[in-house]
């Protein structure tokens, strides 16, 4: 069977380790070039050589995405080693591991480096790739968003406010791009075992407690690992959803259905 994005260049932001990775894997594994895009450099290398390694298609670009003339360069540099970009993920994201960001403890520079991190980047990439898109007769752009933008944690105020609005840019970029046949949707991943996720468990005084805690919230009584997420990705990137535009999918095991 031929793969469901044969043919089709992906630009998948935050793509060094995690869900970034997987995604990343899963898209070349069916057939996509993948732009590996990180600002770690061993972490996003590593990404582009597991899929050539396997056989697959992959090249590495080293970017802040919050810094326009960086995202630019990336995005050219992309284009002329590819042709095209068909599938953005706009996947880069984080968030406190001490959980303190509040209005009272974080400073300026905090609260502006998680707003430009989890919604300025997505901004800048997005601008870049979507004039390519309509030049080219569209695209497919996927926007990470997380359950923190529906139901947060205290201490997560920035993390939880800049993904709010990317849900609500998700929504916006839809109306204004989908007469140039460019889809797109968020994603909207659970409790995903990640390098990031467990430095947050493991900075809370009772790491075991803590899993314990937020297992029991999970109807379907697992955590999720991160090709449960870059699979939901690859429904958004492919075909498969060629009439699905604007939608917010849930891959949470059920974790925000309501009160469990």
């Amino acid at each position: 069977m031929a793969g469901r994005l044969d043919g089709l260049v992906a630009l998948v932001t935050g793509a060094g380790s995690g869900i970034g990775r997987s995604v990343s894997i899963v898209f070349a594994r069916e057939g996509a070039a993948v732009a590996v895009n990180d600002l770690s450099e061993p972490g996003g290398q590593e990404t582009a050589d597991i899929i050539t390694k396997a056989g697959g298609r992959a090249s590495y670009y080293k970017c802040d995405v919050t810094k326009h003339d960086q995202v630019a360069q990336m995005v050219r540099s992309v284009v002329q080693a590819y042709g095209k970009i068909d599938i953005l993920h706009n996947n880069v994201g984080g968030w406190q591991r001490e959980q303190k960001d509040t209005v009272v403890e974080d400073s300026e520079q905090e609260w502006d480096r998680l707003i430009n991190l989890n919604l300025r980047g997505t901004f800048l990439v997005s601008k870049e790739v979507v004039p390519l898109m309509i030049k080219n007769g569209g695209g497919s752009i996927i926007n990470t968003i997380t359950t923190n933008a529906y139901m947060n944690y205290p201490g997560n105020a920035a993390y939880g406010a800049s993904k709010g609005a990317v849900k609500e840019l998700t929504r916006e970029m839809c109306l204004d791009y989908a007469k140039h046949n460019i889809r797109v949707n968020g994603l909207v991943p659970g409790e995903t075992i990640t390098p990031q996720w467990n430095a947050s468990m493991n900075a809370s005084p009772n790491p075991e407690q803590a899993k314990s805690s937020l297992l029991k919230k999970i109807p379907q009584g697992r955590f999720s690992v991160p090709e449960d997420i870059a699979l939901g990705a690859l429904f958004l990137a492919s075909p498969d959803s060629r009439y699905v535009n604007g939608h917010i999918l849930f891959v949470d095991g059920g974790l925000t259905a309501g009160f469990y």
